[in-house]
């Protein structure tokens, strides 16, 4: 068996970690996030060896600090650096999280890191530029981060980054400066409170899909031509011009676009033209429930509703 410390130590800048209190909520919370976050990052990495975690409480003034000690068997020391993965102190599960130090090289070695980098944001694309790395970009960024595999796999899973936003929690409170993680009295990373919104996990998950056709009022339009930009409400009635109800939709039917940036489609300026078009609904959990309208195809377009009228009655019957 291996086993690997790492002190994990919270400071404030109040006076109850002064007289070695701590919220027993905000402690438990962060504790059981690291024990979870280790697990799952052993079991997504697939090392074939079972990790345990322990843990051994002690003090110092102006900080709390807890031993987490990691147990392994041997062969997972060889099966991560078979994997092409170094970290100056141990290769272990422990490195690729970023509890330990591991140097780069240009090359983003640790789940912290590269959430920090990415300030938790979603990547958009990813492509292998090598056997260990790949190449991805981030919402709100145009640089491209390189980072090794492992540490993308996790990113990407689901337990993982909810379990390392548990481990940084205490950092909520504002009382609380940082989270640090040192080995053999040197210190491996430091997690400041101000970034802990890069920790942060978002759920993007679909929770409901479905297409269908139907009538809209377009209350805001893109005459430039482009997909965003623009606005409708549902219905064909004066009721529908309201602007109050009417919510922001992306065209991806290219003729259209095209008729209307030469032309050739005229939607009037007052916000009154009708079309009858096939939609898609995505409703997904961010931040909070969301709702994206995409417009597949435009049917048919009239500028009023007694035009509109005739055309429901000799174009779509």
């Amino acid at each position: 068996m291996v086993e690997f410390t790492v002190k994990y130590e919270i400071k404030n800048n109040g006076n109850d970690i002064e007289l070695h209190e701590i919220d027993a909520n905000e402690l438990a919370t962060s504790l059981l996030g690291i024990s979870n976050l280790l697990e799952e990052a052993n079991s997504v990495l697939d090392v074939g060896s079972k990790l345990s975690i322990k843990v051994r409480g002690s003090f110092k003034p102006g900080s709390f600090i807890v031993d987490i000690a990691s147990f392994y068997s041997t062969n997972i020391i060889q099966t991560v650096f078979n994997s092409g993965y170094e970290i100056g102190v141990i290769a272990s599960v422990v490195g690729i999280v970023g509890f330990v130090h591991s140097a780069g090289n240009g090359i983003v070695n640790t789940l912290i890191w590269f959430c920090r980098l990415t300030k938790g944001k979603k990547i958009l694309t990813k492509k292998p530029v090598g056997n260990d790395t790949s190449e991805v970009y981030v919402e709100g960024c145009n640089s491209p981060i390189i980072v090794n595999n492992l540490v993308l796999n996790l990113y990407e899973d689901k337990r993982s980054r909810q379990e390392l936003e548990k481990t940084v929690s205490p950092l909520n409170n504002e009382k609380i400066l940082d989270i640090t993680f040192i080995v053999d009295g040197k210190e491996q990373e430091k997690i400041l409170r101000e970034e802990r919104d890069y920790f942060s996990y978002i759920s993007n998950e679909t929770i409901e899909e479905s297409e269908d056709i139907s009538s809209f009022y377009i209350t805001q339009a893109n005459f430039d031509g482009k997909n965003i930009g623009w606005r409708f409400s549902f219905g064909d009635s004066s009721i529908s011009q309201n602007k109050s109800s009417d919510f922001p939709v992306k065209i991806l039917d290219e003729k259209f676009l095209k008729n209307v940036s030469t032309k050739k489609e005229i939607i009037s300026n007052d916000g009154t033209a009708i079309i009858k078009a096939r939609y898609k609904r995505t409703t997904h959990i961010s931040e909070k429930l969301v709702t994206n309208w995409e417009i597949l195809e435009v049917l048919g377009t009239v500028d009023s509703p007694k035009k509109y009228v005739k055309l429901e009655l000799d174009d779509f019957n």
